[in-house]
């Protein structure tokens, strides 16, 4: 709320059956999420936040934008989102008591995936206009790259960290 959201829906539901109901589906501003990667999960999310034009904003592994799925759900829908990488990679922390420990778990805290933000503000010039104010972000505070394409992505890769 305290960003400017004054209606925020964080509900423990199963999200694939509120989506097949319209009379359950919350009015929101915007969809951010971290889905499970497992299984056809960000296949599926993909497939539900192209059919409509509420902007989203999703932490999936740095992998997803390669996927067949993703390229065409996205070019099908004309969305072109942002990619904002993180300059360090994040830290994920089960909640406590998830698992139990074991020795060998002291430096498995985090996903085996490096993860990114994949930013789409539900029209090109919306898109756009957060491109822009990221951008001028990014030159102040330095924590994140971004690109707008596979082949921009791939050039933040090649790029010595010290010229990013």
């Amino acid at each position: 709320k305290s960003l400017g959201f004054p209606t925020v829906y964080n509900r423990k539901e199963d999200c694939y059956q509120v989506w097949k109901d319209v009379s359950r589906y919350p009015k929101c501003n915007l969809l951010i999420t971290n889905p499970p990667y497992s299984g056809d999960h960000v296949e599926k999310l993909m497939e539900h936040v192209t059919r409509d034009k509420t902007p989203w904003m999703l932490l999936m592994p740095t992998f997803v934008h390669k996927k067949d799925y993703f390229q065409r759900l996205t070019t099908a829908s004309h969305q072109q989102p942002i990619y904002l990488v993180p300059r360090k990679r994040y830290i994920y922390q089960p909640p406590p008591n998830f698992r139990s420990k074991k020795a060998s778990d002291t430096h498995k805290k985090s996903s085996p995936f490096v993860s990114m933000w994949y930013l789409w503000g539900g029209s090109r010039e919306v898109t756009d206009e957060w491109y822009r104010l990221l951008q001028q972000q990014s030159k102040s505070k330095g924590s994140f790259d971004m690109a707008r394409s596979k082949s921009a992505l791939r050039d933040l890769r090649r790029k010595p960290k010290s010229t990013r």
